[in-house]
């Protein structure tokens, strides 16, 4: 393949910049915790909360991370601060984070952040979790999961676009809203009202006429209060399943207590027991924790006449309860265990680094440019391929020679020579395109990398076909409806190039 074409953008970087490189080689990290023993990291945990009170989920965590000798940091998000100074390559810096003065420095690479429900209460907090988010710390949970599970009305609609059963759920938005919400979700009473956000039953209303439905809504509306109705379902009891990373944590049923409460809410006086789930809810409650894009969630359900209905999901669940433990590898029941053992068993398995796997919020196209040192005045129009599995990603040259553990190779008139790494085994077409591979950087979206690539002579649709490997390195997930979402255009290379 050769250029047709000028490229229709200049280079803002420069390959010679020997300091560049060197980072670029401490960037590479195809995987992390190997590397992370091999520097004598120790893996660390902190927790992004406002306090670190008994009996909270946060203070749960902190003991036993002690037990098992972790560090662990609460990080009050009221006070922390950090800058775009304070983040460096794979670490950062965090300031005043008990409100006293203590800063700590945390490597990305060994690093666990825990988001609390109070972590996204305020703008800042939100700021503080998207940063740390994007600096590459593995996130329970991230920003976006979180203000999903946050919201009622988003999560109804999430769970309703992947047909799993929810109650019947309307915004209200004025005084006008009202007769239109109810006869949307039956015409009967009870309703129950909920403000958008709010956790452990508060902000939660049974309503039983029309006249109580209106005094109670412009009553919340007073204080700027954004509100839902919802059909009322009469149950004795729901169902708290914790869930970790698609695996079943705990299960407990949530007993309403006796009088007018009606919410099953621990912190509303409900009682716990132990719960073993049937097949059929484990389905369902896995369903709904995939909706909601979150590595750890609390998803309720109830049952009322044999339909499951998933009530919620709480992304910063507590552990207060007593749980029906699950065995997180086979998915056997375990009986009933404490709340220190309960996140002993999930720390145990996060601390595996074949359990924590980032989700990838960034969106790239299906095409997107990339530049090889060397040769930023002929950028490369690469096809980012989720489906190639190969050992590296493949690279058409023009001319290509291997000479013991040297190889020299030819690209749009540059001539460069790399030693080989390895021969990847590409299968194509019932044939073997045995590919010599190399290291050498590139740069895509502003960033360098030294990646891996297998060099080829043979004739392909694509000038560069970017593996599973180099995707996961870049961060990305991809948008097979559009090109070039994170880089400039570049026009095809000839009539053969995607």
């Amino acid at each position: 393949m050769k250029k047709t074409s000028a490229p229709l953008f200049t280079p803002l970087y420069n390959f010679k910049d020997k300091s560049q490189i060197s980072i670029n080689r401490t960037m590479i990290n195809y995987n992390y915790i190997a590397e992370a023993k091999e520097r004598g990291l120790k893996m660390n945990v902190v927790i992004l909360a406002n306090s670190l009170d008994d009996g909270t989920a946060a203070k749960v965590m902190a003991d036993v991370c002690s037990f098992n000798d972790i560090s662990c940091n609460l990080i009050d998000i009221d006070k922390a601060y950090l800058g775009d100074a304070d983040i460096e390559l794979r670490k950062v810096d965090i300031h005043n984070i008990d409100g006293e003065g203590k800063n700590i420095t945390c490597n990305v690479d060994s690093t666990i952040c825990f988001t609390r429900g109070g972590a996204i209460a305020t703008q800042v907090g939100q700021a503080l979790v998207s940063t740390l988010q994007n600096a590459g710390f593995f996130m329970v949970n991230d920003l976006e999961s979180m203000l999903l599970c946050d919201n009622k009305m988003t999560t109804t609609i999430a769970l309703n676009r992947s047909n799993v059963q929810t109650p019947r759920t309307v915004i209200l938005n004025n005084r006008e809203s009202i007769k239109f919400a109810h006869e949307q979700i039956g015409g009967k009473f009870p309703v129950i009202i909920k403000t958008l956000t709010g956790t452990q039953g508060v902000g939660v209303t049974k309503v039983d006429s029309m006249s109580s439905l209106l005094s109670v809504c412009q009553s919340l509306w007073k204080f700027n209060a954004q509100l839902l109705m919802q059909e009322f379902l009469k149950i004795d009891f729901d169902v708290r399943t914790l869930v970790v990373n698609g695996k079943i944590l705990g299960s407990a049923k949530r007993i309403t207590s006796k009088g007018p409460e009606f919410r099953s809410n621990i912190h509303q006086g409900a009682d716990t027991a132990p719960y073993v789930l049937k097949d059929k809810e484990i389905e369902i409650i896995l369903a709904a924790s995939r909706v909601s894009g979150g590595y750890y969630v609390g998803v309720d359900h109830c049952i009322v006449n044999g339909e499951i209905y998933i009530l919620e999901i709480n992304g910063s669940p507590g552990i207060k309860s007593h749980y029906n433990a699950y065995d997180l590898y086979t998915q056997k029941s375990l009986g009933i265990k404490s709340d220190k053992k309960l996140f002993d068993m999930f720390l145990k398995y996060i601390l595996e680094e074949d359990n924590r796997t980032n989700l990838m919020r960034v969106e790239a196209g299906y095409i997107e440019t990339i530049t090889l040192e060397g040769l930023e005045n002929n950028p490369i129009r690469a096809k980012l391929d989720t489906g190639n599995g190969t050992n590296a990603t493949m690279l058409h040259v023009d001319a290509l020679k291997v000479e013991g553990k040297n190889v020299t190779w030819k690209k749009n008139g540059k001539t460069i020579k790399s030693n080989l790494l390895g021969i990847s085994q590409a299968k194509h077409l019932g044939s073997v395109d045995e590919r010599p591979i190399i290291e050498h950087n590139i740069r895509f979206n502003n960033r360098s990398y030294l990646v891996k690539l297998g060099l080829t002579l043979r004739d392909s649709a694509s000038e560069m076909l970017c593996n599973r490997d180099l995707l996961t390195l870049f961060g990305v997930s991809i948008n097979p409806m559009k090109r070039f979402v994170l880089t400039p255009y570049t026009r095809k290379n000839d009539e053969s190039d995607v």
